[in-house]
C-alpha cells in the first residue's frame, strides 16, 4: 500500500453529483401556476441559484448573518415570485414545496453507477454547503449511497472557507492528504488544495449552462470525465 493513500472521497453535490440545472427547470415547470418558456424557467433557475452563491460570497466575508440553505433559497424564491407577480397566486405551502425542489434534484447519468464502483474500494460522503435534511432528502430521492454526510449546517460555514476542509479532515481523523475532494468547480478544488487535500475534478459539461460548455480546467491531481472515469483513473493510481 502506497503511502498517504487516499482512503476517503468526500463530495461536492450541486453541480457535481447531482444536475440542479435541468432538476429545477423541470419542477418549476411543474409548480409554477403560470406557464412559462424554457428560457424563461431556465432564467428563473439561474437567478435562483445566483441569490444562494451571493449569499455565501457575502457571509464568508462577514457580511451577512448565519442562514442555512433552505432558508437562503426560500428567501430569493420569494424575490423572484413577488418581482414576476407570481407570489400573490401562491399559498405557503405551495412556496415550500417550490423551495423543496433542492431536496429533489436528479443525478447525473452517471452519479449511481459510479458512487457504487467508488464505494468498493472507499468511503464517500458529502461535503456541501446545503443543510443536513436537503442532502439527506436528496440522498433518498437520487438513491445515493453515502457512509456520511457533511454539511453546512454542521460546520456553521461555507466552503471555500478553509475551516469546512479542515474539520472535515479532522471529523474523519485522516491526514488532509489522505482525503480527496471530488468537484466540478476549480475554485472548490483550489481551496481544497491549499490546506493540503488531494484534488479530482469531474467535468460537468452543463453545470454552467444548458449548452454544453467546454473550459480548460488547470491541471488537478486527478482530472475525469465523469464517475466512472473517476474509479477507473483512481484504481490506476494506486496500482
Amino acid at each position: 500500500m502506497k503511502k498517504n493513500r487516499i482512503k476517503v472521497l468526500i463530495f461536492d453535490v450541486f453541480g457535481t453529483v447531482v444536475d440542479w440545472r435541468s432538476s429545477i427547470v423541470n419542477g418549476l415547470k411543474e409548480l409554477l401556476p403560470v406557464d412559462m418558456k424554457d428560457d424563461e424557467l431556465e432564467s428563473f433557475a439561474v437567478e435562483w441559484r445566483k441569490g444562494y452563491t451571493e449569499f455565501i460570497s457575502n457571509f464568508n466575508k462577514g457580511l451577512n448573518d448565519w442562514m442555512n440553505v433552505d432558508d437562503i433559497h426560500l428567501k430569493k424564491l420569494t424575490e423572484i415570485l413577488e418581482s414576476k407577480n407570481i407570489l400573490n397566486l401562491l399559498d405557503k405551502n405551495q412556496i415550500s414545496e417550490i423551495n423543496l425542489l433542492w431536496h429533489k434534484l436528479n443525478p447525473w447519468k452517471d452519479t449511481v453507477e459510479g458512487l457504487k464502483l467508488l464505494k468498493t474500494n472507499y468511503s464517500i460522503g458529502t461535503l456541501s454547503n446545503g443543510n443536513f435534511s436537503l442532502l439527506l432528502n436528496m440522498s433518498k430521492h437520487s438513491n445515493l449511497m453515502w457512509d456520511f454526510i457533511f454539511s453546512g449546517d454542521i460546520f456553521m460555514a461555507y466552503k471555500p472557507n478553509k475551516f469546512v476542509y479542515k474539520h472535515a479532515c479532522k471529523l474523519l481523523d485522516l491526514n488532509p492528504n489522505e482525503v480527496a475532494l471530488v468537484a466540478a468547480h476549480e475554485n472548490d478544488l483550489i481551496a481544497a488544495r491549499k490546506v493540503g487535500l488531494k484534488t479530482a475534478y469531474v467535468d460537468r459539461p452543463l453545470e454552467y449552462s444548458n449548452n454544453i460548455t467546454n473550459k480548460n480546467i488547470e491541471k488537478f491531481d486527478i482530472n475525469a470525465k465523469n464517475f466512472i472515469d473517476l474509479y477507473g483513473k483512481l484504481q490506476l493510481s494506486t496500482n
